[in-house]
């Protein structure tokens, strides 16, 4: 049975990443939810997806997409210590922002090419930043993962309400990025 005119992978995609966004969960999204909101029948998403599995696979690229370009755009015209505040700040207000989104893109890419490629496109924005500072792969690699990893913890404690204590979090995000600047510099100079 061929697919209604007007409905492609594109759009079934699309209704699936604006479904994880509305409800903010990636595991909440159904099939049946996807089909209705594009107009067919849940069998009929099977000509243009292979299944669930393959739908939370192609939202993880579009989340993918949508962060990279967030961290891209912050980067823009920044350096140094500049560049990592704003590439934090806006991985962080991407995280709360879009939170179905954002755990969409918390995947193992395997050997999904297109996923790896989103993955990369996330993370060059700080990896430039890592290579001006004259840091290696290596090096940057280890830096990327103490970012992402304090970055991640803070969003999903900020995201769920675990921030009980009287200090502000905003002052503790403020911290948070003058610790890796700090430290980032003293690596630099050796």
């Amino acid at each position: 049975m061929a697919a209604p005119v007007g409905v492609d992978r594109d759009t079934v995609v699309a209704a699936a990443a604006a479904l994880v966004g509305e409800s903010g969960r990636v595991d909440a999204v159904s099939l049946r939810q996807v089909a209705d909101r594009v107009g067919v029948r849940t069998q009929s998403l099977y000509a243009h997806v292979d299944g669930l599995d393959d739908l939370r696979r192609a939202v993880a690229v579009v989340g993918l997409e949508r962060l990279g370009g967030a961290l891209t755009d912050a980067a823009i015209g920044r350096s140094g210590p500049d560049a990592v505040e704003a590439i934090v700040r806006a991985y962080v207000h991407f995280a709360l922002d879009q939170p179905g989104l954002y755990d969409a893109t918390l995947v193992v890419p395997g050997d999904d090419v297109e996923v790896a490629a989103a993955m990369t496109a996330v993370g060059r924005p700080l990896n430039l930043v890592f290579r001006s500072y004259g840091f290696d792969e290596g090096e940057a690699l280890h830096w990327y993962r103490i970012v992402f990893a304090s970055v991640h913890g803070y969003a999903l404690m900020r995201r769920d309400g675990l921030f009980t204590m009287p200090a502000d979090p905003d002052e503790t995000l403020d911290r948070m990025i003058a610790v890796y600047v700090r430290e980032l510099e003293a690596a630099a100079r050796g």
